[in-house]
């Protein structure tokens, strides 16, 4: 008994000392995850939660295929990464969707165990009898991952997801997600019910068109914090599918599941419907906008789309028709650098503005150009001038710099010319001959380059200065020749003139047979013509190329291109216009530049006036100057394409009319250029006849639409102790527009007419001393003569400071 009394004793007094060293906080660790002032629970050490993937997504396997969860992650419970030796794996459906157990590869199927022959096990997935999902997870000390769904189905072949019956205006998103109707595929074409096929993911191939959401592969996790509260970790999730409009056009979409990638369909972001320019808030319609030299200023653009929308951040192609004199930047920067007058346009152009995959163009309006309306910038002042003047009838060249005293001295070339051009860059100049291409620094008037392989006719130079286009005419090639590097493309063809848009993504060519485009984007197109007129060039013809006296390099047919560049109009018989919107009511596209008119008018050159009003084309029989009224087309291009319609008021794009002249008191043998001068106000007629008495025709066109313009002769003058002129066969306009330099035959000299007076007047001539040469019949070295001279047949033109 008293050894229990002592037993109780010990006990009661025994509890004080324990509650007394427990409330001293003594022996509670930090390393637990309960911060309640008790040394006991699940430690910050201890594996609390896994973390496997990919959860959102899960796994999609086609029959008998093979896949691998992510590699786990362990968590304690405040959400800090816990190491873990080894994971064990296991699934709900070992028929559906098996998995190795140690390394977590997964089945479509049932995997091999314990079998025969020396076969590892985990080697062999043996495809399930018809699809389903099941689960897999991850396990470590006790703990379960979260379950990753395995999605099992047939063998997928396409996927496809509804056609937008409308198009989605930038930065809105289209109603539903693209998983809403998305469509599965296996073999057969047989559809896969959408709970066996798992998380599909989009992919656009143009990624300027539209961004799309996919949901991630990463996984959410979540931990007790030291105070109670969640701690978060991984990834958020997405709407899946969601599309959101970029930049205007259309791109293929593509989608992809179980390892499979398939086209989709195709995305649409509305395309622009109009440009509006201003350049110091002012369109500069009729009157120019004064920009004076070295004060560059910025061309503002408002660019709505076909819902109405607002536009921004568009790839436009702004284009300057004197670029030498004023260019214009990608992003719309006019510098002048000389005086003059020009039209700024800009265009959405495809690939770079509103593209679409080719099969689709004009879908919803995607893979069209759209024009601008016109800015006319006038840039104040006076500048010299250079000139470059040649013949086909003479192996020399004459440089003029009209800053300098003394003759002018011609230069040699290695060979006869037929054809000379000056790039827009004023750095190179082109001699075209049936020898070799020769190239002339621009600079120093020296030979920079021969080169064999590109023999042929010099007919344009680029925007950017890097192609020449040059035919050989001999053997019909078209030759696309880069100059610095020496590299060519051709295509097969016989081409007289050619002339690129002032953007350079469309070069223009025609030939006595067929009407060339190369674009950019979708590369050559050819139309057959039939369309005869005056003086047509033909092979006889052209195969004399190597004989001066027999070339003619003014035969026709002629092409022009309209302001803005939506497309060109041809010389024949009638004259006819194609335009820069392809007719997508044809399926497929197969005239990408369709006819666009037929205008009553005979015209065997012609040219396009800088303010877009005006086509003035001349003709020798009947002898005559045709004035095409026309407004341009603008803004979206129709499904038909567009189409120039005679008669109007003048206010509907597209409208045009005919008023014709005859020319008086001379008689062409062949009309060989109608040169318009930069501000649109007077235009030149060039021609060559047996006979003729030194009259220039001169035509000033209406400024009002559909109205006749004043056809007037400007008398050229007879310079002392040279015999008189007679024909005006070749001229071109000074830059800052206050000079007609024209070429003559009778006295082979160059006459400088005055245009800044109401009456143009010849007012100095310039002897270039161009020695004639002719074949040699045996061959070799043609044969000059230094007292005949020939007359200047090629002129062309660069601006130059005064000082």
């Amino acid at each position: 008994m008293q050894r229990f009394f002592a037993l109780i004793a010990l006990f009661i007094l025994s509890i004080p000392v324990g509650i007394s060293i427990a409330g001293c906080g003594g022996t509670n660790p930090q390393d637990f995850c309960l911060k309640n002032g008790f040394g006991y629970g699940e430690k910050t050490t201890d594996l609390d939660h896994i973390s496997l993937g990919p959860a959102s997504t899960g796994i999609s396997l086609a029959y008998g295929q093979t896949g691998q969860v992510n590699q786990p992650t362990g968590f304690n419970c405040i959400g800090g990464t816990v190491s873990v030796a080894h994971y064990v794996y296991g699934t709900t459906n070992l028929s559906i969707a098996d998995i190795n157990p140690a390394t977590g590869a997964v089945c479509a199927g049932s995997w091999n165990r314990f079998s025969a022959s020396g076969i590892p096990d985990f080697t062999i997935c043996t495809p399930p009898t018809g699809p389903g999902v099941g689960q897999v997870t991850a396990s470590a000390s006790a703990v379960t991952s979260n379950p990753v769904n395995v999605y099992i189905h047939p063998p997928i072949t396409a996927i496809q997801f509804p056609t937008q019956t409308a198009c989605v205006s930038q930065n809105q998103t289209l109603q539903n997600p693209l998983t809403t109707g998305t469509n599965v595929f296996g073999p057969d074409g047989v559809l896969i019910p959408s709970q066996y096929v798992g998380t599909v993911t989009y992919t656009p191939v143009n990624a300027t068109i539209v961004n799309i959401n996919n949901t991630s592969n990463g996984t959410t996790t979540t931990g007790t914090g030291t105070t109670g509260t969640t701690g978060t970790t991984g990834t958020t999730s997405t709407v899946n599918g969601l599309a959101t409009a970029l930049q205007p056009g259309s791109t293929v979409v593509n989608a992809t599941i179980s390892g499979v990638t398939s086209a989709a369909g195709y995305f649409f972001t509305c395309p622009p419907a109009n440009i509006d320019l201003k350049l110091n808030g002012s369109n500069g319609i009729p009157t120019p906008v004064t920009v004076n030299a070295s004060s560059p200023q910025t061309v503002t653009s408002t660019v709505t789309d076909t819902t109405g929308a607002t536009l921004s951040g568009l790839a436009l192609d702004y284009a300057s028709t004197e670029p030498k004199q004023i260019g214009v930047s990608s992003a719309g920067l006019v510098t002048p650098v000389f005086p003059t007058t020009t039209t700024v346009t800009a265009i959405c152009q495809p690939g770079t503005c509103n593209p679409a995959p080719i099969n689709i163009i004009g879908q919803l309006g995607t893979g069209l150009p759209v024009a601008s309306d016109k800015i006319i910038v006038n840039t104040p002042g006076r500048s010299s001038t250079k000139l470059w003047l040649a013949s086909s009838q003479s192996s020399y060249f004459t440089p003029i710099d009209l800053t300098a005293t003394g003759a002018p001295t011609p230069i040699k070339l290695p060979y006869i010319p037929n054809s000379m051009v000056l790039d827009q860059n004023g750095a190179n100049l082109y001699f075209g001959s049936y020898h070799e291409l020769m190239v002339y620094n621009a600079a120093t008037n020296t030979l920079a380059k021969e080169d064999p392989n590109v023999p042929g006719v010099v007919l344009a130079v680029s925007p950017d200065s890097s192609t020449a286009v040059i035919n050989d005419q001999i053997n019909q090639t078209i030759y696309l020749y880069n100059e610095s590097k020496a590299t060519f493309s051709s295509i097969g063809g016989l081409a007289t003139r050619a002339q690129f848009s002032p953007d350079g993504k469309n070069l223009y060519i025609t030939g006595p047979n067929a009407f060339y485009v190369y674009n950019t984007a979708t590369g050559w197109h050819s139309t057959p013509t039939t369309n005869t007129g005056n003086n047509v060039c033909t092979t006889a013809k052209l195969n004399n190329n190597n004989d001066p006296t027999t070339y003619d390099p003014f035969c026709s047919p002629d092409i022009t291109v309209t302001i803005p560049s939506v497309g060109p109009f041809i010389t024949g018989a009638n004259t006819t216009a194609y335009g820069f919107c392809p007719n997508t009511t044809a399926t497929p596209i197969s005239d990408y530049y369709p006819l666009a008119a037929t205008v009553a008018a005979q015209t065997d050159h012609l040219t396009a006036t800088n303010d877009g009003n005006h086509i003035l084309g001349a003709s020798a029989s009947p002898a005559q100057i045709a004035d095409i009224s026309v407004n341009v087309p603008t803004g979206t291009c129709p499904a038909a394409g567009i189409k120039f319609q005679q008669g109007g008021s003048g206010s509907t794009p597209g409208n045009y009319t005919i008023n014709t002249t005859a020319l008086s008191n001379i008689s062409p043998s062949e009309i060989n250029a109608v040169v318009s001068s930069p501000t649109s106000a007077i235009s030149f007629i060039t021609y060559s006849a047996t006979s003729a008495s030194g009259l220039l025709p001169a035509y000033t066109p209406s400024t009002t639409f559909g109205t006749a313009g004043t056809l007037t002769n400007v008398q050229l003058s007879t310079a002392p102790n040279y015999a008189a002129p007679q024909a005006p066969v070749s001229g071109v306009f000074s830059p800052d527009d206050s000079t007609f330099f024209v070429g003559t035959t009778g006295d082979n000299l160059l006459h400088l007419i005055d245009v800044t007076s109401s009456t143009p007047t010849d007012t100095q001539t310039i002897d270039p001393k161009l020695p004639a040469c002719v074949v040699n019949p045996s061959g070799g070295t043609p044969v000059c003569t230094p007292t005949t001279y020939a007359p200047v047949q090629f002129i062309v033109v660069q601006p130059r400071t005064t000082t």
